[in-house]
C-alpha cells in the first residue's frame, strides 16, 4: 500500500469517527458533521485502491459483505439496514467486473448513500486513473444538487485525492478497518445511552 492510501484510510477511519461522535453524541454540533462528510469519499478511494491491488477478489468483497451484514446488528438500531459496507461492496463489484455496472445502478438505491454514492465512487475513479479534470468536475456535479447541505462539504475529499503526500505514517492494519467500523459505533452507542 503506497503512503497516501494509507494516509486516505487514515483520514476515513479519523473523519468517520468525529462524524459518529457528532450523530450519537452530539447532533446539534453541525461541524462534527460537516468533518464527517470527508470519510465517506475516502472509503471510496481506498476500496478503489483496495480492488486494484488484491490477489483475491472474492475474498476482499466478502470481507466488505461480512462487515456489512455483522454491521447491520448496529446500524439497524438508528434504521440503517443497508449500511455504507454494502454500498461499498456494489461499488468494488462493478469495478472487478464492468458487467456490473448496471446492476449495481440499481443495487444501489438500497444502500446508505445510493445512486449518489454509486456514482460518486465512479467520478473518484476517474479522478486518480488520470483523468483529473473530468473526475473532478464530475465530482463538483454531483454535489450541485447537495449546495447548501452538510452533504456538500464531501467535495473537500477531493484534496487528499489529488495533493501529494510525502509523509510516512504507521500501516493501519487491514483488520481494523473492518472490525472498527461496528464496534466503534457501538462504543459511541454505549456512551450515549450512559450520558
Amino acid at each position: 500500500m503506497n503512503q497516501k492510501t494509507n494516509f486516505i484510510k487514515w483520514l476515513a477511519v479519523i473523519t468517520m469517527t468525529i462524524d459518529h461522535i457528532g450523530f450519537f453524541l452530539f447532533p446539534g454540533v453541525m461541524w462534527l458533521r460537516i468533518i464527517g462528510r470527508i470519510a465517506f469519499p475516502c472509503f471510496l478511494y481506498t476500496t478503489i485502491q483496495g480492488v486494484s491491488v488484491t490477489r483475491n477478489f472474492p475474498n476482499y468483497w466478502l470481507r466488505l459483505v461480512g462487515t456489512g451484514v455483522v454491521s447491520i446488528l448496529v446500524t439497524s438500531l438508528f434504521g440503517n439496514i443497508w449500511n455504507i459496507l454494502f454500498s461499498l461492496a456494489i461499488f468494488s463489484l462493478s469495478l472487478y467486473d464492468r458487467r456490473f455496472i448496471l446492476p449495481g445502478l440499481l443495487l444501489a438505491n438500497f444502500t446508505e448513500y445510493g445512486l449518489y454514492g454509486f456514482l460518486l465512487g465512479w467520478a473518484i475513479k476517474i479522478t486518480v486513473d488520470g483523468n483529473r479534470w473530468l473526475g473532478m468536475a464530475l465530482i463538483l456535479l454531483l454535489h450541485l444538487p447537495e449546495f447548501g447541505s452538510v452533504q456538500f462539504f464531501a467535495v473537500f475529499a477531493l484534496l487528499p485525492f489529488c495533493l501529494p503526500f510525502p509523509y510516512k505514517l504507521p500501516r493501519l492494519p487491514k483488520w481494523l478497518g473492518y472490525v472498527y467500523y461496528p464496534i466503534h459505533q457501538l462504543i459511541l452507542i454505549g456512551i450515549g445511552w450512559y450520558l
